[in-house]
Parts: C-alpha cells; sequence; structure tokens
C-alpha cells in the first residue's frame, strides 16, 4: 500500500488505550491494546504511544514519519486548536497537558486531539450508523455518560470545547447526587453507578434471580449481571433496565426538542443492554418528545462497538487534511 495510506487512531480509555492502524476504508487493519495505568503519566504516555504508533507503522513496511498523521481521543475537555488536555477527572497527573508537539516531534507526523466521545461519534457518522445523517448526536453509555454533535460533517464543540456534556443535563430535580458535584443529571440514572444502586436497592428488597447472581459473585455487581438476569426473566432486574430506558428517553427528549437532530447514536458498554431499555426509551420519547423534532429523529444502536473511537480519531487526521 501506498506511503501515507496509513492512520494511526488512539482512543485512550480509562482501563485500556487502544492504538488502531486504520485503512482509508475506515477498516482497523491491526489493533494493539494497553493497559492504561501503564501510560498514567503524560510522560509514560507519550513515550508509550510513540513506541506503538513506530512498531504499527513497521508492521506495514512504513516509518512514522510516513504516516497520514496520528488522531488521539481523550476522556476529557480538549484544547483542540492547541493540542492541549485540560483536565482528565479519572486519571491524576493530568492538567493542562501539552500533548500534539511532544509526540509531533517524536513521530515527525501530524497528531491531532480531540475528546473521545466527539471522536466516537466522527466515526459513526463517517463509517458507522450515522453515515448520511445531516445532524448526528452521539452518546456513549458507561461509567459516565457522553455526547457529541455532528453538523453537516463538522464536530460541533462549542466556544469553550465543553459542548456534548449530555451526561449532566438534569432529568430531576434535587435527585441523586452525580460524580461531578451536581444533583439530578441523566449520568446519574443510566451511568454505571447508578444502575448499581438501583441494583443494590432491588436485591436488598426482593429475592429472585438477581439476588442469587448477585450473591454467587460475592457483590461485584455489573451491569452486565444486570442482563444476565433480565435475559432470564427477572423481574427486578427487568424493572431496573425500564427505569434506565425511562430516564434515557426523558434526556433524548431534550436533546430532541433542542437539537432537532436526525439520527442518535447510542453506544457504550452499558447500550449492550439495549433490548432491554430501549422499549421504556422509545415509549417515553413518544409521549413526550415535539411531533415535529420527534418525526425527524431516529435513535439507533452504534455500530462500530470497540473499535468506534479508534476509527473517529482517524477521520479526525483526514478531516484536519483536506482543509
Amino acid at each position: 500500500m501506498a506511503k501515507r495510506a496509513w492512520t494511526v487512531g488512539v482512543d485512550f480509555g480509562g482501563t485500556a488505550v487502544k492504538v488502531g492502524l486504520v485503512m482509508s476504508t475506515g477498516r482497523v487493519h491491526r489493533m494493539m491494546v494497553i493497559a492504561s495505568r501503564r501510560l498514567a503519566t503524560p510522560a509514560a504516555f507519550i513515550d508509550g504511544i510513540a513506541r506503538t504508533v513506530r512498531s504499527l507503522a513497521r508492521s506495514v513496511g512504513v516509518q512514522s514519519s510516513q504516516l497520514c498523521g496520528v488522531g488521539i481521543g481523550a476522556p476529557g475537555p480538549v484544547d483542540v486548536a492547541r493540542g492541549v488536555i485540560h483536565v482528565l477527572v479519572n486519571v491524576p497527573g493530568w492538567h493542562e497537558v501539552a500533548l500534539r508537539r511532544p509526540l509531533e516531534r517524536r513521530l515527525k507526523c501530524p497528531c491531532f486531539i480531540d475528546n473521545d466521545v466527539n471522536l466516537f461519534t466522527l466515526g459513526e457518522w463517517r463509517f458507522g450508523a450515522g453515515r448520511g445523517a445531516r445532524a448526528l448526536v452521539g452518546l456513549t453509555l458507561g461509567t459516565g455518560v457522553g455526547g457529541g454533535f455532528v453538523c453537516d460533517g463538522a464536530l460541533y464543540r462549542g466556544v469553550s470545547g465543553a459542548a456534548g456534556e449530555l451526561g449532566h443535563m438534569i432529568i430531576r430535580a434535587q435527585g441523586w447526587r452525580c460524580a461531578c458535584g451536581a444533583r439530578g443529571c441523566l449520568e446519574a440514572y443510566v451511568g454505571t453507578k447508578g444502575i448499581l444502586r438501583m441494583t443494590r436497592q432491588a436485591v436488598r428488597k426482593r429475592p429472585g434471580v438477581l439476588r442469587t447472581m448477585a450473591h454467587e459473585a460475592q457483590g461485584r455487581l455489573t451491569p452486565e449481571l444486570v442482563s444476565r438476569a433480565a435475559q432470564r426473566g427477572d423481574p427486578a432486574a427487568r424493572a431496573i433496565w425500564e427505569r434506565v430506558g425511562a430516564s434515557l428517553g426523558i434526556g433524548m427528549v431534550s436533546v430532541i426538542n433542542a437539537v432537532n437532530p436526525d439520527r442518535i447514536v447510542i453506544g457504550g458498554g452499558v447500550a449492550k443492554a439495549w433490548r432491554f431499555f430501549a422499549p421504556a426509551m422509545t415509549q417515553t420519547v413518544r409521549a413526550q418528545a415535539m411531533a415535529i423534532a420527534q418525526r425527524a429523529a431516529r435513535i439507533v444502536r452504534a455500530r462500530l462497538g470497540a473499535e468506534a473511537g479508534v476509527i473517529g480519531a482517524a477521520v479526525l487526521v483526514w478531516q484536519h487534511g483536506e482543509r
């Protein structure tokens, strides 16, 4: 394959950093996964990513300087123009870290940085469930709840780069406390912590499959465990997912009414329980969203899976090259 036909995408997650060699078709040719704890400090991250990118480039017979570029998705607010990560709330030691220039000096190729959910959304818009959308909203459900907007092919970041914090929409006044410090955020009800809070309450109150599975897991609760219990027909587990779906639906009503998108793509680990929460979400949207905006909006499940962030990071590089 010709030189500069390869792009590297990096998805910096809380537990793992994915580094993928991406073809111009959007296919990930090769992926390397590194435990995030090994790259926890800025110096370790820069060194580890530089070595990994060089290794991937050599695997296809090119030098890092011959790559189209490297795109990086970071789990926090980013100054895109300067290539600076403002802060990573869940990773100590990351405050106003200049990442782009040190990597460009090491790799001798263009490097670009953006928020990870922005890049999830960009990847799904270009190659996934958002293809053809004019106004796309991306939403990721996991420990946190993040969002991104692509309008007419361009990311919308807001005036200070903080657009898309959909997890911190208030859906219940004076509701549960969120990790951000506010009360009643969407994330507090549909993120992992909220789901496990409901699970602990259900396990204490009623016997059944969910309680048995929680006991067998020695209290190590996960959304996946709740999904397995729901699959086995446990009423408490199914009620939890219905509450998640209804809460998510309230958030989507606000998004639909405010943004008027033609597509909303939902991904992330919690989205694996789609079959259990989607009906309640859809019912809430149909009952409460403005009809004219609701008719235009399709809510769909993401298609790119674990590769979405890596692919979106590559798309970021290509879009800079097209300017």
